[in-house]
Parts: C-alpha cells; sequence; structure tokens
C-alpha cells in the first residue's frame, strides 16, 4: 500500500478558449509536483492554441492572442508533459478535476499521444468533505481560508501552486483527523457520500468555548477530557477558523469521538505559523496523545561531517552532529541520500578512503586508489599537503554551488538515466534530488554547512497590506519571530539581528534530537514556502553593510 506521502501528485491547472475540450483548445498548462508534502519540481507554458481568444478570457486570464502567437503548439511540450505523467505513482490533481484533466487527455489525443492511465484526485471534492469552516470552496476562498498566498489568479501557474499548497494542507487533515494514510484510502475517501454529523453543533453549547473569545491568531490548541489529560494537539494558522471549524458540522467518525470526549479546549498563540509547527510538533512528542497520528517519538536523521581534528579527514555519516568537531552538512531524510553524497565525492575527488592511520610509505607500495589516480595518497613520503587541502575546499564548493555542484551533476545524471530509458534509476536520482535541494539549498543560495544556515525570511501574510511575518533562522532553527501589521521599530529589529546573529558564537556545541527535528521542520517549511519569502543571508559582509 503505497503512503499519501510517497505519492507523486501532479497539481495541474489550465486555461483556455472555452469550457468544452471538444471545441475549445488550452492556452496556457502549469503542473506541480508534491511528494513528501514538499513540492519538488514545477512546469508551466503558453501554448498556441491556432484559435482565437475570447475577449471575456483575456479579460480574466490576461492572456492575449498576442502573447500565444509564438509560444509553442501542444505537440512541442506534450514530450515534457509525458514524462510527468509516466513517473512511479503518479495522480492527477486538480481543483474539479474533470475539467483540466479532459482538456489534457484531449490534447494529448489531438497530437496523436495517447494519455496515461492514471488516478484523477479533486481537490474541490476533498475540500468539501474535510473543511467545514467555510461554505465557498474555490481556490480563492479556500487559499484566504487556509492563509495561502495566491501570486497571478487566473493564471494558470498562479492557481496550480495555490492548489499545490492547498493539497498540502488537505492531506494534513485526511491523515490526521480521518486516519486516511494511504493513497488508495485517499481516493476512494473523495467519493464519501457527504453526510454529516450534527452532534458537532449541539456540542458547542456544552461551553466548551466562546468563539468571540478565540483569536484570529497562529497558535496551537488543546483538546482535554474531564480529568484535564490532553487528548489532542493540533496547530493553526489561524486559531478562530480552526476550532470554528470543529464546531460546524463533521464527516469524521474520529472527530465525533473526540469532541464526545473533550470537556475543555485550551489554547495558546504563536506569532508565527512557522513557530506553531515547531511547537506542536514538541508537545505532541511531549504529552502522546490519543487522537494525534503524527509521530510521537523523534526520528534519527543523519548527517556528513568532516571532523576537525584529524589532518587529512575522511567524510562520515553521523546522526549526533557536533559543529565543534567538524562541519555537519544535514540532516537529511535518509541514510541512503547521505551515502550517494558521499559516493559521489569520492568518484569525484582525490580524497582519503581508507580510515587507516598513515604509514608514510614509498610510491611503489601505494594502494590502488592512488595507481588509479583517484587517491592524493597522504600515506606517501613526497605528499603534497596544500593539494589536499585544495581538494578539500574544492568539495566544499561543490556542495555549496548550486548551479555547478552537487545538484546539477545529480540533474544530468538523471537525464541521462531517462535518455537510455532507464526510468527506475531516473527516479531514484529524482527523489534524492528532491531531498539534497531542500537541504544543500536556500531560497536564495546554497548554504550546506549547518553553522552557516543563517538568514531572514521575510513571508507576507494575506490578511491585510503590510502584514508580515518575520523569522530569524540561525544555525537551520528559529531563535526569534515576530509579526508585523503596517509600521514596525527598525530599531528593535537591527537589535534583534546583533543579539542573535554577531554576539557570542554562531553554533551550539551539540545538538540534540530536538533541535534536529526543528531544523527538519524549519528546512520543509522554508522549501514549501520559498516562492513567497524574501530571503536575507546574515553573514559578515551584512555586518559592514549594517
Amino acid at each position: 500500500m503505497i503512503s499519501i506521502w510517497d505519492t507523486n501528485y501532479v497539481v495541474v491547472d489550465v486555461e483556455t478558449t472555452g469550457t468544452s475540450p471538444d471545441n475549445g483548445r488550452i492556452i496556457e498548462i502549469a503542473c506541480i509536483i508534491i511528494k513528501d508534502g514538499t513540492i519538488v519540481d514545477e512546469f508551466t507554458s503558453l501554448v498556441n492554441p491556432h484559435q482565437h481568444i475570447p475577449y471575456f478570457i483575456s479579460q480574466m486570464t490576461g492572456i492575449t492572442n498576442e502573447m500565444v502567437f509564438n509560444a509553442p503548439d501542444f505537440y512541442e511540450i506534450v514530450g515534457k508533459l509525458k514524462k510527468i505523467f509516466t513517473e512511479k505513482n503518479v495522480v492527477f490533481v486538480a481543483h474539479n478535476v474533470n475539467f483540466d484533466y479532459n482538456f489534457v487527455k484531449k490534447s494529448f489525443e489531438s497530437v496523436g499521444e495517447p494519455f496515461p492511465e492514471i488516478p484523477k484526485l479533486c481537490t474541490l471534492k476533498l475540500a468539501r468533505r474535510l473543511i467545514n469552516g467555510t461554505n465557498k470552496k474555490n481556490v480563492g476562498s479556500l487559499s484566504e481560508y487556509l492563509g495561502i498566498t495566491i501570486k497571478n489568479r487566473h493564471r494558470a501557474f498562479g492557481d496550480a501552486r495555490a492548489t499545490a499548497q492547498i493539497l498540502i494542507e488537505l492531506l494534513e487533515i485526511a491523515e490526521s483527523e480521518h486516519n486516511v494514510t494511504t493513497i488508495d484510502e485517499l481516493l476512494q475517501f473523495q467519493n464519501k457520500s457527504l453526510y454529516s454529523f450534527n452532534i458537532a453543533q449541539k456540542l458547542l453549547n456544552t461551553q466548551l468555548l466562546t468563539t468571540e473569545q478565540i483569536p484570529d491568531e497562529p497558535g496551537i490548541y488543546y483538546f482535554l477530557d474531564k480529568n484535564n489529560k490532553i487528548l489532542y494537539i493540533g496547530k493553526a494558522k489561524s486559531l478562530k477558523k480552526r476550532l470554528q471549524s470543529y464546531f460546524t458540522v463533521t464527516t469524521s467518525r474520529k472527530i465525533l469521538r473526540l469532541l464526545r470526549s473533550t470537556k475543555k479546549i485550551k489554547w495558546k498563540t504563536t506569532k508565527t505559523e512557522l513557530r506553531a509547527l515547531i511547537e506542536e510538533s514538541k508537545e505532541i512528542k511531549s504529552h502522546k496523545p490519543e487522537f494525534n497520528i503524527l509521530s510521537k517519538r523523534y526520528r534519527h536523521y543523519p548527517f556528513i561531517q568532516i571532523p576537525y581534528e584529524k589532518k587529512y579527514p575522511v567524510f562520515q555519516i553521523t546522526y549526533n552532529p557536533n559543529p565543534e568537531v567538524g562541519e555537519c552538512f544535514g540532516p537529511f531524510k535518509s541514510f541512503e541520500t547521505a551515502e550517494l553524497i558521499i559516493e559521489i565525492i569520492y568518484k569525484k575527488f582525490k580524497l582519503k578512503k581508507c580510515e587507516k592511520e598513515l604509514d608514510r610509505k614509498s610510491p611503489e607500495t601505494s594502494c590502488l586508489y592512488f595507481q588509479t589516480k583517484q587517491c592524493l595518497a597522504p600515506c606517501l613520503v613526497n605528499f603534497n599537503e596544500r593539494e589536499y587541502n585544495d581538494e578539500i575546499e574544492k568539495v566544499k564548493k561543490f556542495l555549496t554551488d548550486v548551479d555547478g555542484g552537487i545538484i546539477s551533476f545529480l540533474e544530468g545524471k538523471m537525464f541521462d538515466y531517462v535518455d537510455n530509458f532507464q526510468f527506475e534509476l531516473a527516479n531514484e536520482i529524482k527523489n534524492h534530488l528532491s531531498e539534497i535541494r531542500k537541504v544543500l539549498e536556500n531560497p536564495k543560495k546554497g548554504i550546506p554547512m549547518l553553522d552557516q544556515k543563517n538568514f531572514i525570511a521575510i513571508n507576507p501574510r494575506n490578511n491585510g497590506k503590510n502584514a508580515y511575518e518575520i523569522l530569524f533562522i540561525k544555525n537551520g532553527r528559529l531563535a526569534w519571530d515576530t509579526s508585523i501589521n503596517g509600521s514596525f521599530n527598525i530599531n528593535k529589529i537591527k537589535s534583534k539581528i546583533y543579539d542573535i546573529y554577531f554576539n557570542g558564537y554562531l553554533y551550539k556545541n551539540e545538538y540534540e534530537n530536538e533541535d534536529i527535528e526543528e531544523i527538519r521542520l524549519v528546512l520543509n517549511w522554508i522549501n514549501q514556502h520559498k516562492n513567497d519569502l524574501t530571503i536575507i543571508e546574515i553573514n559578515q559582509e551584512f555586518l559592514k553593510k549594517t
């Protein structure tokens, strides 16, 4: 059974010349690929429909006949789309899915390509079954309700990206509130009868909470039983909207059981959504509530470390990173990803590969690595130490350089596999690549080392103009955050920058499981919102400017 998090979701949005695929044509298409709750790839293109675009379509979308005149025909992009839709474990996703699916299928057939038989998932159907806090279920109203910012509404890429973020939110709700854990269960759930339990409304009269009291702010909330035992912990971008949604009607028997057992509801606000996410994870692991499905224990994540104490270090995989012991790269989701990176490093660079203590010897007694020019051999009597140090710096640059380093190297390897029809191997590389991007690549530039993940992220909030979340990330963790509406005190922000980034050490001596879990949450959140964020890297150059 395939997990909902291991599925490749292709979220599609098309803009068209009309409402019927028999008579209309696609003028723009966008595909957003999601796996493991993260956007891993994107594709968008205008399309020449060889058909007049009606005036009202141009008014709504901003796409004119002039814009598509030199755009590619559909047959020019069908190869790229075919690769996307023939990936392993693919599901076609759209809001009101049949509209987009039928247009894409018809377009494939019009250029002589059969459209692959893949499952369809409708975010409109899912929203109707999972979200009770809003009557409107279009992309715009759902985005507003869920706190998602839409850029370029009624353009394929803007709507597809918003739908992708809606899908991620819906997957979390489906798992945590309805025990939906596999893609088969999710596909069945979207067609589930729209019944509801009105008892949820009756339970509201038990004075569990007064809706006027609930703040419209991010935070975490607790459902407690008659003995003050915590039954469930959740997080919300808006506590008011989230808690009110429990007390309209519910389609979840699990929620009904939870409400029947609940005698008290508590909450606490946080300044930002990311802080709420981190606090929720800590609280679930601390209290292990009965109704929570999210992991109730800390996972162990591998790092790659270059130890300082060794003169000619060997790259190592460790689960206990310590920046005082050596430079740390990570945390990676799996041991296999870290192992792949080390394998590439040792194939491309002439580093010492053995753990043996150095025993100076003559070239005639050197090992096979030196003889095949895979190692600079610091064990030899005529060894050039400077040359070895230069090789270490080349490795660091290889991991740091987003354009010419490991990411572009793996992309090339992936495309080679595709060209040779080795699709399973290409898919393996693709899965590793999305994880490596998340760890080694920040939105602005590559900052792979743990003690250099220092930046400020500014996230616009969708509840008004001049409303922002400001996040201070230090060594990959959330060091400080605040929410701004309108004017703010620039001197306070400057003071915080100096206190957090430039007073004392820029790293911890050791990282506990709780710290590493937080770094993973921060990396995932930053990656998910990277198109919306403004990133300011904090380094010595920044200090000089300020």
